[in-house]
C-alpha cells in the first residue's frame, strides 16, 4: 500500500494506552475497523459505558460512536502499523467505492527511521 503525505499518522509511545473515539459518519454502510497486530478494548458505545471487552476487529454502524482503548506494545521502536476501515457489503461489486481507508499507527523513536508498515490483510467481508 502506498503512503503519501496526506495519510493520517497517530504517533504513540511504547507501553502507553490511548483512547480513540471512532465515529462512523457513513450514511448507509457498517464499517469494520482494525489496527494491525493490536487489540482494541471497547469501553463506551453511543455515550453509554459498557463492561470492557477486547476485540481484534470492530464493527461500527452508521452514526454510531465508540470509544476504544489502544495499548501500544511495550517495545516497538520505529515500527509502523496500519489502522484500517472497510465497509460491510454482501453484494459484489457494491454500488459504492468499496475501498479500505487507512491511517498509520507510528511508534515514536527519534533515534531510528520508521520501518515499513504492517497491514491487516484479513478484514472481514461480512
Amino acid at each position: 500500500m502506498r503512503v503519501d503525505a496526506d495519510t493520517f499518522k497517530l504517533k504513540v509511545k511504547p507501553g502507553k494506552t490511548y483512547m480513540l473515539r471512532l465515529i462512523n459518519a457513513a450514511l448507509n454502510e457498517e464499517l469494520f475497523f482494525a489496527v494491525a497486530n493490536h487489540t482494541l478494548t471497547v469501553v463506551e458505545v453511543d455515550a453509554v459505558y459498557v463492561k470492557p471487552f477486547t476485540v481484534d476487529t470492530l464493527v461500527i454502524s452508521p452514526g454510531q460512536t465508540t470509544n476504544v482503548l489502544l495499548t501500544a506494545k511495550p517495545y516497538y521502536p520505529g515500527a509502523n502499523f496500519y489502522m484500517s476501515a472497510a465497509p460491510y457489503s454482501t453484494a459484489r461489486p457494491g454500488t459504492f467505492g468499496n475501498t479500505t481507508v487507512a491511517g498509520i499507527l507510528e511508534y515514536e523513536n527519534p533515534a531510528m527511521s520508521p520501518s515499513a508498515a504492517s497491514f491487516v490483510k484479513g478484514l472481514p467481508l461480512f
